[in-house]
């Protein structure tokens, strides 16, 4: 047996030895953090329905769009500086005839709904937000009808798995208007309520859209050029292929991919892309922090698109 053969039988040997284990721990870790959920869920005093949002800005915004079942809102019980807070009373108001009940609860039964993240004296059982698939030719048809100043800019965050960053970029996508959000369902965080605070809850009032996976993301860029719209992908610039932001103009209805935090995106969807846009330093940086979070080159981006879309 030659030395080549030889390595793929140690290699396959490799694999059965520890990359399915692997698998198989990661589908117990998996199933061991939602058991443990569960478990928390129940021993609560009250009864969770849904999900816990937590957040003045997030549960205020999920009040008023209404997306969600909204259940009960368990409010701070002790006077402060949280509950003397302004936005905090026009929410708690604003919630009444809305939800099921309100609970008034200490400060350890709040951190313990929303898990010891800041919920600010208020949280709120609501059910997950549903997010519809894409039916892009149903958006032709109304965008046809409606007669708007700007060229739309849709946003496809490519398995983008951090929480905070997915969240980020909803935030800067609703102030810079983007007019959808386009989510792929695999490899590509969920929309958790960790997401809507991070987002400032943005994510309950943005149009969101969701794709399954990287052959519905090449149909819907096929659909999205066909409508007369053109596809740019956020770069590092490695290979001198990308154009500044800042001299990129935007002449027709344009769809923004960026790519993953660690691998940015496949050459399949990288390959599709029209144009390709980068945001360089304003000096010689280290080259250990040469780069930017992908929520912070999103918003830089989505900033200069904004200013330069006009018809």
């Amino acid at each position: 047996m030659n030395m080549r053969n030889l390595f793929s039988v140690s290699y396959c040997i490799l694999c059965r030895r520890t990359f399915i284990p692997c698998r198989i721990q990661q589908r117990q870790a998996t199933s061991s953090v939602k058991t443990n959920y569960q478990k928390k869920k129940k021993k609560l005093p009250f009864p969770i329905k849904g999900e816990i949002i937590f957040g003045i800005h997030p549960i205020e915004l999920a009040l008023s769009a209404r997306r969600r079942k909204l259940y009960t809102l368990f409010v701070k019980n002790t006077p402060d500086q949280e509950t003397g807070n302004q936005s905090f009373i026009n929410v708690s108001l604003s919630a009444e005839g809305l939800v099921e009940r309100k609970e008034f609860v200490n400060k350890q039964m709040l951190d313990r709904l929303s898990e010891d993240k800041p919920h600010q004296g208020i949280c709120l059982d609501a059910s997950p937000l549903i997010v519809p698939e894409l039916d892009f030719p149903k958006y032709v048809n109304t965008r046809k009808e409606d007669k708007n100043s700007n060229f739309p800019v849709w946003l496809l965050p490519y398995r983008v798995k951090d929480v905070h960053n997915l969240g980020a970029v909803l935030r800067s996508c609703h102030f810079l208007g983007v007019e959808n959000v386009v989510l792929p369902t695999v490899h590509t965080c969920s929309l958790t309520p960790m997401v809507s605070k991070a987002s400032s809850g943005a994510m309950e009032v943005m149009n969101i859209s969701q794709v399954k996976n990287d052959q519905s993301i090449i149909k819907f860029i096929k659909e999205w050029k066909d409508f007369g719209g053109r596809v740019i992908g956020a770069n590092l610039d490695e290979e001198n292929i990308s154009i500044p932001v800042e001299q990129y103009h935007v002449r027709h209805p344009t769809l923004l991919i960026i790519g993953n935090e660690e691998k940015g995106m496949k050459f399949k969807i990288s390959s599709l892309c029209d144009d390709h846009v980068c945001v360089h330093p304003a000096h010689n940086v280290h080259p250990l922090v040469d780069s930017l979070n992908v929520s912070v080159a999103t918003g830089i981006i989505l900033h200069h698109l904004a200013k330069k879309n006009k018809l």
